[in-house]
């Protein structure tokens, strides 16, 4: 399974490939949104994307927007520092998982399971 990861800080951006990677997931990762969206472009077919809401350049909400342009099916999992209502979740419509931050890898691991199965249904 390919994973995009867009993640400003860069300690939690390869803590969480790490540990993906040790699950046998096959990790991208950006430091922001316009190095994201290229790579979502450039390297195409990715089962999920994982975006921090706070990025530099296009927001996480953006970002997400973006690559549901581009493929409306690849799952995307918003990790946020901040509160997300269920109401501005709904509004944007792009954003399948919204997990807080610092992120519990059970609750990643479990989101990015159940996203991946939907999608395959």
């Amino acid at each position: 399974m390919k994973i995009l990861i867009i993640e400003d800080e860069e300690s939690v951006r390869l803590a969480l490939s790490k540990i993906l990677e040790n699950f046998g997931y096959n990790i991208f990762t950006a430091a922001d949104g316009p190095e994201g969206l290229e790579l979502f472009v450039r390297q195409g077919d990715f089962d999920l994307v994982v975006t921090d809401l706070s990025l530099p350049g296009p927001s996480g909400w953006e970002v997400a927007s973006s690559v549901k342009e581009r493929e409306p099916k690849t799952p995307v999992i918003l990790l946020s520092g901040w509160d997300v209502t269920d109401s501005e979740l709904r509004s944007r419509g792009n954003i399948e998982r919204v997990l807080s931050k610092p992120v519990k890898i059970s609750s990643l691991l479990q989101a990015i399971s159940e996203l991946v199965i939907k999608r395959e249904a």
